[in-house]
Parts: C-alpha cells; structure tokens; sequence
C-alpha cells in the first residue's frame, strides 16, 4: 500500500484534476449551444407552451408547434412524456423565447450541480478533506453522466439536489422537510418515491410522528395532483406512460436490472416475443428490481444506527431496481461514491482500492462498442457494465451495513452479564 499513498499524495494529480476539469467546462458553451432544439428540452418546452395554449399535450401530437418552433420532432414520442407536474413547474420558461428558456434552464442544471457538490461536502465535512473534495467534484463534472445530463436538458441533477438535500434535512433533524422534498423529486418523475419509505419511517421518532410525515405527504402530493390537474394525469398515465416506457425496453442507454433481464428473455424470442412472452419477461425483469429493492430495505431494517450506509445502499438500489435507468440517472452516485471512497480510504487495501477505481470506471461506461451491434447477447451483456459497478456498489455498501450488525450483536454479547440471554 505504501506505493498506492506515494501516489495519492503526489500533486502533480491535483494540477492534473484541476486543468481536465477546466477545459471541459471550457466546452460546455460551444457543445450545449446548438442542443436547444433536441431532446428532451423540446418535450419540455413544448409539452408546457401547449399547456399555455390551452391544449392537452398528451393527446394532441407535439409536431405542430414543434415545427412552428424550430424543435425537432420525433416519432418515437409524439406525445408529452412527462407528467403534468413537471410541465407545470416549467410553464414560467416556456412563456419566454425557447433560447432564453433554454439558457435558463442549463442554469438550473449547473445550479443544481453545484447544490449537490455543495451538500456532499457539508454532509461529508470532518470526513472528507478539501483535497478529497476536489477529486469528488473533479471527477464528477468531468464524468459522462453529467455531460449526458447536459446534453440531453435531464432533470435529474434537480431530483439528485432535491434527494441529497432531503437526507441533509434528515440529518438535522427535519423529518417532515426531509419527507417534502423527496415528495417534490417523486412527483416530477417517479423513480425516488423509491426513498420515500426509508425517509418516513427511519430514525428515532414515535410512531405518531412517523404516521403524521406519512399524511402530510399523501396531502402534498394529493393538492398537487388536484392544482394541476386529474384530468391531465389520467391522460398521463393512460397515454404517456405506456409510450415512454414500452419504449425503454431495447435500448441500449438503459442500465436497470428489469431492462437486462427483460432484454436476455426478448433475445430468447429473437427480439419479437408474443405478446404473452413479453408480458412474462416485463413481470420477471420488474420482480428482479423489485426484489433488489426490498432486500435493501430489509437488510436496513435489520441493521439500524448507520443512516448514511442505509441512504447510499437504497439510492444505488433504487438505480439498480427501476425499470429506467439511462446514463444521466448516475448522477446519484455522487454522495455514494464520496462515502465509499472515504470508507475504503480509512482501510485501504488493493482489492478495495482497485474495486473502487473499477465501479468509477464501469459507471463512465456508458455506451458500448459499435463493433458489437448485431451480436445481440454479447451487446447486451456489455452494455450493462455500469449496471455491474451498481451491483458492486450495492454489495459494499450491503457489507458495511451487515459489518455493523455483527458488531452491534457481538458488542450487546459482551455487555450482557453471565447468564443473561441477549435474545
């Protein structure tokens, strides 16, 4: 190990981080300029403006103000594909000119960037050295997940922001803010409602006080449904949903574990299943995300007093267990990855060292080989590599959380007197 802390005090890495990450950002302005006008500003803006206008944008096709605005127009999603929530929120944008709108808008996601780099060094502070915090936000704004996250205008540098300042509130003690805010990130699109039982239940309180976080956010997100509309989110989900995420299935930028397994299974079928094998292998890739899911709540309700370990463990499970899980969602390892990487440096062996180089690298991973294309099941299976460095993710953290346990038994062993049963 001494010549792996030669080379992490070597700070000719420093000046390499610093100079890498300042010519990316150099390329922000000329690479985002001409991106206004793709995906997936233009569902945004024009699934808004049409709201505006006073039509329904989930049964009116987008083409003609999409073609009326300079947006590009695709088949594959003619319809608006995000709930009513979000477009209502970005309705104040999509009064202005979509240029202006857009600017605006890759101010949210820089913003939103900075919002999570910041909290990740206030939750992490005492830990994590500013040193430490320059690599974080190095590799971070140097990574693929935040470049895609620009190109393709993601909202979910907001819902990262959103979750990480919830567990930021958690840690001080406002659980009901803490319940808001991941309430605010699911209702703009629903992957974190993942969090949402961890963040009502966990902690010290009463049972009152967790039945009362658990209301106050059935009436926030019920006044929300009704503000914007249950008329609109009835057309959501009867002709959004389906199309968004039928389309999912095939894609070779979906990183999920139900995508994998429900790929492996239509490959079987030569990528045409009936429509009884596609509903088979629909239900089996969802029972395996589901399956993940639950076997990290349980695992944190058996092992209770490490809150962070049991935040990283549901955020990476949350990546691993949702049906859609593209490129730009990564951005949720931030927090995660800061945490292992400062736990493995407390104790640093090789194997650790190494594993963790490897789940940053498998996570940057993101669109394989074109040489693959054509090879069905090889490209499926190296597509997935950041899908494997979630996996080797979840496994740490799930070590860490039984690590405790068995500490936490053998110390209630010790204190025990003689005689005296533990159970």
């Amino acid at each position: 190990m001494n010549w792996w802390r030669r080379l992490a005090r070597n700070r000719l890495l420093d000046v390499g981080a610093v100079v890498v990450t300042l010519l990316v950002v150099a390329q922000w302005p000329a690479t985002l300029s001409s991106r206004w006008s793709d995906f997936d500003f233009n569902h945004y803006y024009v699934g808004s403006r049409m709201l505006l206008e006073g039509q329904n944008p989930y049964t009116t096709s987008l083409k003609p103000m999409s073609d009326a605005l300079g947006f590009t127009y695709s088949e594959h999603l003619p319809i608006a594909g995000y709930p009513p929530s979000f477009l209502w929120l970005f309705m104040p944008l999509a009064a202005l000119s979509p240029r202006a709108a857009f600017a605006i808008w890759v101010a949210v996601e820089i913003g939103s960037l900075a919002a999570v780099l910041w909290l990740t060094w206030k939750l992490l502070r005492g830990r994590l050295s500013p040193r430490g915090w320059l690599f974080v936000a190095a590799l971070t704004i140097i990574s693929r997940t935040v470049l895609y996250q620009l190109l393709f205008s993601q909202v979910q540098l907001l819902l990262c922001a959103l979750v990480v300042a919830a567990y930021a509130a958690r840690r001080a003690g406002k659980q009901g803010w803490a319940c808001l805010a991941v309430s605010a990130a699911g209702i703009i699109k629903f992957y974190p409602f993942v969090l949402l039982p961890w963040f009502i239940w966990s902690g010290d309180s009463s049972p009152r006080a967790r039945l009362q976080r658990a209301l106050g956010v059935i009436v926030f997100v019920s006044a929300i449904i009704a503000l914007t509309g249950p008329g609109l989110w009835h057309d959501f989900f009867r002709y959004a949903m389906p199309v968004g995420v039928g389309d999912e299935i095939g894609r070779a930028f979906n990183y999920s574990l139900p995508a994998l397994v429900t790929n492996l299974g239509y490959s079987l079928h030569g990528f045409r299943p009936s429509p009884e094998a596609k509903q088979w292998w629909w239900a089996a890739g969802t029972a395996a995300g589901l399956a993940v899911i639950a076997s990290a709540y349980a695992l944190c309700l058996a092992t209770r007093g490490d809150s962070e370990t049991e935040f990283c463990l549901l955020c990476v499970a949350m990546l691993i267990g949702t049906v859609t899980v593209q490129g730009h969602y990564f951005v949720f390892l931030v927090f995660p990855l800061a945490v292992a990487a400062i736990r493995i440096a407390t104790r640093p062996t090789p194997v650790s060292v190494i594993a963790l180089v490897l789940v940053v690298l498998a996570a940057n991973c993101l669109r394989p080989p074109h040489f693959l294309r054509g090879h069905s099941i090889g490209y499926i299976l190296v597509n997935d590599i950041p899908l494997y460095g979630l996996l080797g993710l979840e496994a740490f953290f799930g070590r860490e959380l039984w690590v405790r346990r068995k500490w936490i038994g053998q110390a209630k062993a010790i204190s025990q007197p003689p005689g005296v049963s533990v159970g």
